[in-house]
């Protein structure tokens, strides 16, 4: 599903804060939209959690420095970070030249799959953007 220029994969659910999240049985991988990542502009910096980390729904998770802001990574989801990509923080490029592969975030292992209701699909998430267009 595309967006003009943006990119809005079918197997993936989103937040309203612009993640992504893959769902496989109870392992959450993290990154950031196409949509929110062209916005920002180039990615310059990225601080993860440690592995091991609980997360809580809405708690931030990290950070993100781009060439026009910095903000906070919220989790969407409650559970304990399993995984960090330290590529990405080696390579905070990665997040803008390859958002769905190599520039994801964190893997959380979840408590709950009621979490999961809050979350978007494609479809809802490409509403949710126009919306975001338009203000």
């Amino acid at each position: 599903m595309r967006f003009g220029e943006v990119d809005i994969p079918e197997d993936l659910n989103y937040t309203q804060k612009h993640l992504w999240i893959r769902i496989q049985d109870k392992l959450c991988t993290l990154g950031w939209t196409d949509y929110i990542q062209k916005n920002a502009g180039d990615v310059n910096y990225v601080e993860l959690p440690p592995k091991g980390m609980a997360t809580e729904i809405d708690d931030d998770f990290g950070t993100i420095e781009t060439s026009k802001w910095v903000d906070r990574l919220y989790s969407p989801i409650k559970g304990r970070v399993i995984e960090t990509n330290d590529d990405v923080v080696k390579n905070p490029e990665l997040v803008n030249k390859a958002p769905f592969t190599q520039g994801w975030f964190i893997k959380v292992e979840m408590q709950s799959e009621t979490d999961l209701q809050g979350l978007m699909s494609p479809a809802e998430y490409l509403d949710y953007i126009k919306t975001c267009e338009e203000q």
